[in-house]
């Protein structure tokens, strides 16, 4: 019988500290995709890709023409003429499919390559923000549902992330 006096009075006491705690909400990708070093990254893959982004508009633009042609001319057209443009979209789709494809394997690959080189940073970052906020707790934001008790300090860790990665830049050089 003392166990449910004692049980109550830990989980009132606990849930007020709870409610007054200071807790930082951080999403982590918009910390890292936010910074300079990213958007630097960015740009330049973007001009890498630029040959894939004309020849994928390119290939747009063809099928799009190939399915007017099809739709304006389907009754005049000899069934060997549609099976031809029919069979040329299929390629030209391949092709446009192969380029996203390839697009987005480099830019994964390019995201990955930039967290794995300054994963580190985003500790020392966030210990910082930590301390200088006076935080109690440090959540991710994906694994919170709703609270009102909580600072969203993305910002925050992306400015001292950017500071790091100038800091990291300029000892390297």
């Amino acid at each position: 019988m003392k166990k449910i006096p004692l049980t109550l009075f830990v989980l009132l006491f606990s849930g007020s500290v709870f409610a007054h705690a200071t807790i930082g909400v951080l999403n982590f990708n918009e910390a890292f995709f936010n910074t300079e070093a990213w958007k630097q990254q960015a740009q330049q893959l973007e001009s890498a890709l630029s040959e894939d982004q004309s020849a994928a508009d390119s290939l747009r633009k063809e099928l799009l023409e190939l399915q007017d042609a099809l739709q304006v001319n389907s009754p005049t057209l000899a069934s060997t003429e549609m099976q031809r443009i029919q069979e040329e979209a299929q390629f030209k789709q391949l092709k446009f499919q192969q380029i996203g494809e390839r697009a987005q394997s480099t830019l994964q690959s390019s995201q990955n390559q930039f967290l794995e080189r300054y994963r580190g940073l985003l500790g020392e970052a966030l210990n910082e923000v930590y301390a200088e906020g006076g935080y109690d707790f440090m959540l991710r934001s994906d694994s919170i549902a709703a609270s009102g008790f909580t600072y969203n300090v993305t910002s925050e860790v992306t400015a001292k992330l950017n500071e790091l990665i100038a800091e990291l830049s300029a000892a390297t050089q």
